[in-house]
């Protein structure tokens, strides 16, 4: 590490950290990791003189061959940031070894390791870049022999993998060509190929794997986030009641093919439904982001007695209805998607329903689901009573819901188009109850005006002022009001004027006198809310 001497320091913390507690979900954490999500794992934060391990407690079996792909992260400190990553395997314990330079693997042996290193230990051999190599014995010195290939430079493009970012990472073990081999950034950087069981692991193909990481004095932020393994994601071979179906699920991919097609309802995603007639075994071939072809292979073995349940099609049921879901099969057990291991199971939310149902007496399974939807009763709101224009219509119109809907009219659609004035009603009916309302519509000529034909300014209060009537509410606007006398004099010009008295109209005067008894014209030009514009004119008599 960056400051191997203090090491001495760190062996109380080190013998501290073989205690290991089980993480949430598959791995056992050991020291500073821990979990923060559902798929990736912190081993260590930014502090100095941190270690943290990630151990699963099942052994896997290196006989077989094996897929790994993850994202690894290597922190944002690039001149002072250290020490790396391990992936590592290795039959003793799911503890972790010796810190800094270490990288948390340091001293566990026998074992295999894949170093991720991000620190220049000059007396471990580590060339200038941050690099690749495959170790074993828990031994990182490149230049013993426990160095089985590498170090290579990590990245095919760049000396640093201490930039903020996840890096993809993909591991491959051939047992039958007995070939490993470690991609990085979607590109092949380093291999070994030899009896790794035999040679370096006494023998034992049985072993723990798990991540280890650790920093010195120069420290960084390490995870690593699962994509996919073939430990963890492959699926087992399933046995299938006769006339039943179970679905298969691959992961780690952008693109999916499964041969052969027979049975699958969709070849092409990941988790097609299987419901062959005869045992088959298909193959799903997976390609990921970085153009690498992997497979996954599982057996669907027909055997046992027919299946005895159905759950029937996607339905509907009503708000405060329970919708019982019967999967009843004679010697079975149930395991439904929210916990239930009853044959029947009532409903009162709507959503997806899946049941996994496995016969007891021949250890077959079939799984089933439905997607509930939930009913309320309509409502139905026509609004307030309303008054449109003579010229105008107007549309009724309930919400879409799921009704059938009979007006007053006769008509059976969701929405009415009104053009005379009465009183319209509408029912609407579902499965789950009815609902009714009904409104008044009224015509009004919003086109008419009164221009009153006298008026008597004598300062009685009673006609006192001549203003034009708006007999309704409308949108009618009066632009422009002008008098005259017989003589074609212009009295009086008024822009836009509010009607029934809103504003001055005219008070019988003309520059301030009082005008005698006499027969006046009047001009106007009115415009409606469609824009139509108007010119009306007549007389009017004023008398004292």
């Amino acid at each position: 590490m960056s400051d191997y001497s203090m090491l001495k320091v760190l062996s109380l913390t080190v013998v501290l950290a073989f205690f290991s507690t089980p993480g949430i979900g598959q791995f056992f954490l050991n020291g500073d990791a821990k979990q923060f999500n559902d798929s990736c794992y912190q081993l260590t934060d930014e502090g100095l003189f941190k270690v943290g391990s990630i151990w699963n407690p099942e052994k896997i079996d290196l006989s077989q061959s094996f897929e790994v792909l993850i994202k690894l992260y290597f922190g944002c400190n690039n001149a002072d940031g250290a020490d790396g990553i391990v992936f590592g395997f290795q039959p003793v314990s799911t503890s972790i070894g010796v810190p800094g330079e270490g990288i948390g693997f340091a001293g566990v042996q026998p074992s295999i390791g894949i170093e991720f290193d991000t620190w220049q230990n000059t007396n471990l051999n580590d060339p200038p870049y941050d690099h690749i190599a495959i170790i074993s014995s828990g031994n990182n010195n490149h230049g013993s022999f426990s160095n089985l290939a590498g170090p290579v430079q990590a990245s095919p493009s760049n000396a640093n993998i201490e930039d903020c970012r996840y890096h993809d990472v993909r591991v491959s073990w051939d047992a039958t060509e007995k070939k490993l081999e470690v991609a990085f950034d979607c590109v092949e950087r380093v291999s070994y190929s030899g009896d790794i069981v035999a040679d370096y692991l006494q023998g034992d193909p049985l072993v723990y794997w798990g991540f280890t990481s650790a920093t010195g004095g120069s420290a960084n932020v390490h995870r690593v986030c699962f994509s996919y393994t073939s430990f963890l994601d492959k699926q087992p071979d399933v046995i299938m009641c006769p006339g039943g179906q179970v679905q298969l699920l691959v992961k780690g991919g952008i693109s999916y093919k499964w041969t052969p097609t027979i049975g699958l309802n969709n070849p092409n995603i990941p988790n097609p439904i299987a419901s062959p007639s005869q045992s088959t075994t298909y193959l799903a071939e997976i390609n990921d982001d970085c153009g690498f072809t992997f497979y996954n292979e599982v057996k669907v073995e027909i055997a046992g007695d027919s299946v005895f349940f159905d759950l029937g099609p996607d339905t509907s049921f009503c708000v405060g209805d329970t919708f019982q879901l019967d999967a009843t099969t004679p010697t079975a057990i149930y395991s439904w998607s929210n916990g239930s291991d009853q044959a029947i199971l009532p409903a009162i939310y709507p959503g997806l329903y899946e049941v996994t149902v496995t016969r007891t007496d021949t250890f077959c399974t079939a799984i089933d689901w439905v997607t509930l939807s939930m009913i309320s009763p309509p409502s139905v709101n026509l609004g307030q009573d309303v008054q449109i224009c003579l010229s105008d219509t107007m549309t009724l119109s309930l919400p879409l819901i799921a009704a059938d809907y009979e007006w007053s009219t006769g008509d059976t659609t969701s929405s009415i188009l009104v053009t005379k004035e009465g009183t319209y009603g509408v029912i609407a009916r579902n499965n789950c109850g009815l609902d009714k309302d009904q409104i008044k519509v009224s015509m009004v000529d919003c086109d008419a005006i009164f221009f009153p034909n006298a008026f008597s300014p004598n300062d009685d209060g009673i006609n006192d002022t001549w203003f034009p009537i708006i007999a309704n509410s409308s949108d009618l606007i009066i632009e422009e009001i002008y008098i005259f006398d017989r003589w074609g004099n212009l009295l009086l010009s008024l822009k836009n004027i509010l009607p029934n008295g809103h504003n001055p109209g005219w008070d019988g005067r003309w520059k301030g006198q009082k005008l005698p008894p006499a027969t006046y014209v009047w001009l106007a030009y009115t415009k409606n809310n469609r824009g139509e514009r108007f010119k009306k004119s007549g007389s009017l008599t004023l008398t004292r």
